[in-house]
């Protein structure tokens, strides 16, 4: 995936422009896929697990491991120990897509057995991992304009969709979760596949 360049004596991976368009071409589409699947299934997802978000979900999954993988190469996260967080996302990204896979024919998440529900927890702790990234690539500025600053946006989305459901409900979370996917998420990957100079 990564050529590598020599600077001064240490090796630093860098990435073709096409490479990172194609990262941004799948995160765009997963988002927005996830966008769409939580729209169209609303409401439904509060009575158990819903086949169209489980294989979208897992898009998305696969446009955020595609897009760390970028950060990674590109060092988006720094030098100094926050260069471990892209480690760890993926980590948390690789198992929540696991979650997603295993879960099919399961009709609800209480029907999960003890390793599913450890496996679970790879969902809200990827998220907060991203919101993670998303300040460091902000405070770090190694990217310019919006790949500085979409990353911190896209990071938001989980807590802002949590704030939306507990204040207005499942209905509101839904709208608002989908309206951030395609305003940060997808937004980010159009932006990199357009634009792969970071």
């Amino acid at each position: 995936m990564s050529a590598h360049t020599m600077s001064g004596n240490t090796v630093q991976p860098t990435l073709t422009p096409g490479t990172i368009r194609a990262a941004g071409l799948l995160l765009a589409i997963g988002s927005a896929a996830w966008a769409t699947g939580i729209a169209i299934v609303g409401d439904e997802i509060q009575k158990g697990i819903q086949t169209l978000d489980t294989i979208t979900g897992m898009l998305f999954v696969v446009g955020l491991f595609a897009y760390v993988l970028v950060v990674r190469a590109t060092r988006g996260a720094g030098d100094g120990w926050t260069r471990v967080i892209p480690y760890g996302l993926l980590v948390f990204l690789a198992g929540a897509f696991l979650l997603n896979a295993l879960s099919f024919g399961y009709a609800t998440h209480d029907e999960f057995p003890l390793p599913l529900m450890i496996l679970d927890a790879c969902w809200p702790l990827s998220q907060l991992g991203m919101l993670a990234l998303g300040v460091t690539v902000a405070v770090r500025g190694r990217y310019r304009g919006a790949a500085r600053w979409l990353p911190l946006a896209a990071g938001m989305w989980f807590p802002v969709t949590m704030v939306a459901q507990i204040f207005g409900g499942s209905t509101v979370s839904v709208w608002v979760s989908a309206a951030v996917l395609l305003g940060a998420h997808a937004h980010l990957g159009v932006r990199l596949a357009a634009r792969p100079a970071l």
